[in-house]
Parts: structure tokens; C-alpha cells; sequence
């Protein structure tokens, strides 16, 4: 089965950098992490592809997928039943090693996943990458880019939708993260869209809105 035109394109916030991307009857789980370490609710989720920004205890837990799903957790160009996923090699930081920038694109629609991006990219290196819709960053400053330094990645990118994640949640172990409400200050458009965004249908008129989702 491929995607179609009518098909609904459903994202979940997990917890952490952690989501649940389905495209009609296929489900992409993006870097899982065992709760027993990371906090929020344990993820169990049926899945046939899961992507590895890299590998550490809080981005790789493969085993949360239910089933044998197909796992990539390198740079390249995958093609999944209709939808292509495009890994882009970036820096973890400080010594920390490779990051993978996956860019999931279906429907006429790309949205990026940073992972644990830790060093700001060139303004030639995103524009690279080509446009994009829907932008998850990390944005909590504990091992990755800081709240400023990921406002300046939006400002670069200019997706429609910007997704943070890798903060500080009253749910989280990880309690060195910054709060999300640093990397909010200042801003205007905000949105709380609850556990369930739907990519695609209510795209907003002004590029870079922020979207808050919530875990499980």
C-alpha cells in the first residue's frame, strides 16, 4: 500500500524528542527513549519504521516498537511505501559525535526532526535541505542547541509549524533541560493543539506558529 491524496497525516509528542508520525496506515516512531531513565510514560506503539537521530539511552530505544520495524539510524535517502526519508549528517557537539537531521516528506508535506542537534547549522547548509513545514526542535539547552540558538534555526528555516521538544516537563527525569518557557518569551503565536496535531489540514497563514503538544 502507498499514501494517497486523502491521507491524514497524525503527529504525537511522546515525551522528550520522542514522536509518533502517522501517514494513513503507516506509523514512523521517532527517537524513542526508555521511561525508566527519561521519565513520562512508557512508549509501546506499534510501528514500521523507527529513526535513530543517534545513539544514547534517551533517543534509541528501539524495543518500544511493537512488531519488526524497519530502523534507521543513518544518513541517507530511504523510500517507505510512498514516503521518502532523508537523513542529513550534523553535530551532536562537544565531542558527543554524529546527529541525524531526518526530513520525513509525504503528501507534498516535509517535516524535519533535529534530534539532538548541539551545533547551529550554516544558513547555506539549511537552505540545502530545501524548504520545510513542520520543524521539531530541541530547544532545552542540556546537550543540544539553547532556546535562542534553536529561534535562530526557525528563523532560517521558516516552517509553517514549529514543534518544540527536549525541554524540561513537569513529567521528565532529565531536570538539567531548560523549560519550555524560556524558548516561548517574546513570542506571539502560539498554539496549544493538545496530544494529537493534524499535519497538513490547518496549516497556519504565518509561517513560524508554535505549536505546544502534549505527552501521553
Amino acid at each position: 500500500m502507498t499514501i494517497g491524496p486523502a491521507t491524514t497525516l497524525i503527529l504525537q509528542w511522546l515525551g522528550h524528542a520522542s514522536f509518533l508520525l502517522t501517514i494513513g496506515k503507516h506509523a514512523i516512531l521517532i527517537d524513542p527513549f526508555s521511561a525508566d531513565q527519561v521519565g513520562y510514560k512508557p512508549i509501546s506503539v506499534k510501528a514500521d519504521v523507527v529513526l535513530i537521530s543517534h545513539h544514547h539511552f534517551d533517543h534509541d530505544y528501539v524495543r518500544a516498537a511493537v512488531g519488526k520495524p524497519k530502523v534507521i539510524d543513518k544518513p541517507g535517502i530511504y523510500k517507505i511505501n510512498g514516503i521518502t526519508v532523508t537523513g542529513y549528517k550534523t553535530s551532536h557537539g562537544n565531542g558527543r559525535g554524529d546527529n541525524t537531521v531526518f526530513i520525513i516528506e509525504a503528501e507534498g508535506i516535509r517535516i524535519a526532526h533535529c534530534g539532538d542537534l548541539g551545533v547551529l547549522p550554516s544558513e547555506s547548509d539549511v537552505k540545502s535541505v530545501g524548504p520545510v513545514d513542520v520543524v521539531m526542535v530541541p530547544v532545552g539547552g542540556y546537550y543540544t542547541i539553547d532556546a535562542a540558538q534553536a529561534w535562530k534555526l526557525v528563523e532560517m528555516a521558516k516552517p509553517k509549524i514549529v514543534i518544540p521538544m527536549h525541554y524540561r516537563h513537569p513529567q521528565s527525569k532529565i531536570r538539567e533541560l531548560a523549560p519550555i518557557d524560556v524558548f516561548l518569551k517574546g513570542k506571539k503565536a502560539i498554539r496549544k493543539v493538545g496530544k494529537r496535531a493534524v499535519i497538513g489540514k490547518s496549516f497556519p497563514k504565518a509561517d513560524k506558529e508554535i505549536w505546544i503538544l502534549d505527552p501521553p
